[in-house]
């Protein structure tokens, strides 16, 4: 009896060890979780303070692209050619860069040789631009006559989409996105040269980007070469008449912060209010960074 004692004592203090380093474990467990939720909550607490502040800049740097508009000296205004503009501000890097809408296609205006045109250019070959223009067409006017290649509700019913045609000018360019035919890949190719906001049929030669430029029907290298030669001299973009402007300023901080806005402005003729706003989004895109820029 004597011997079976000690046996059993030790067998109680082995299980009572066994018990103690379980509930150390499941103590060190719990207290990593709560130092990794710390870590978590640290840390996404931090990426809002950055995000904020670099929405901060980015709203700061439309601002200022508005006063740069407004200078009335050539030499220190700010052009609407998509030229970068750094600024260093607070804490962190805001690039603006201002296009003119009035140098782009508009989606309510533009007659059908300048979609196809601009169509092919992004990639589609000559049939297929020929379909989505005349859809595009379809979509934004009024009635249900079918063009020779378009899209209204019977074609938009076929292809399960119960919208079907808008009959109605486009509201926004992303509504494109809903026009029978159209893709993403072909929506991200045309979109920086489309707009809403001229309220023209033609595009200004004198603002248009050279890739849409070179995508004009009846433009010959001469005419193209002239343009171009004039704008590196400056003279076209001072003759320029610039009412409708996109500013996008992309904002990074020191701490990683990030945010892009983008910002269509009108010009008013009112002193005290110069501008309208038409549109205030925040672009979606990583990775922006500063690039090499023209300092005001």
């Amino acid at each position: 009896m004597n011997r079976v004692r000690p046996i059993r004592q030790r067998k109680e203090r082995g299980i009572a060890l066994i018990l103690v380093l379980w509930v150390l474990i499941l103590l060190g467990m719990i207290a990593a979780s709560f130092l990794r939720e710390s870590r978590l909550g640290t840390n996404l607490a931090r990426n809002m303070t950055e995000n904020a502040k670099a929405e901060a800049l980015a709203d700061a740097g439309v601002s200022r692209a508005m006063l740069g508009l407004l200078d009335a000296d050539p030499a220190t205004a700010w052009r609407a050619d998509g030229k970068p503009y750094q600024l260093e501000l607070g804490e962190g890097t805001v690039v603006v860069r201002i296009a003119d809408e009035g140098g782009k296609v508009d989606l309510n205006r533009a007659p059908t040789p300048i979609l196809r045109g601009l169509l092919q250019a992004a990639g589609l070959d000559e049939v297929g631009a020929r379909k989505l223009a005349d859809a595009i067409n379809d979509f934004r006017d009024p009635d249900h006559e079918h063009r020779p290649d378009g899209a209204e509700d019977p074609e938009y019913e076929a292809a399960g989409i119960e919208a079907g045609a808008k009959d109605a000018p486009f509201d926004d360019k992303e509504e494109l996105m809903q026009v029978l035919g159209m893709t993403r890949a072909t929506y991200d190719a045309i979109k920086p040269y489309v707009t809403v906001y001229s309220g023209r049929s033609r595009i200004n030669l004198m603002t248009a980007p050279e890739f849409l430029l070179r995508t004009i029907p009846n433009m010959t290298p001469q005419q193209l070469s002239k343009i171009l030669a004039e704008r590196a001299a400056g003279t076209s973009l001072a003759r320029a008449r610039v009412d409708v402007v996109t500013v996008r300023a992309e904002a990074v901080t020191r701490g990683g912060g990030a945010f892009i806005r983008e910002a269509a402005l009108k010009r008013s003729g009112e002193v005290e209010r110069p501008f309208e706003i038409l549109s205030w989004q925040q672009e979606w895109q990583s990775g922006a960074q500063p690039a090499e820029t023209s300092e005001r």
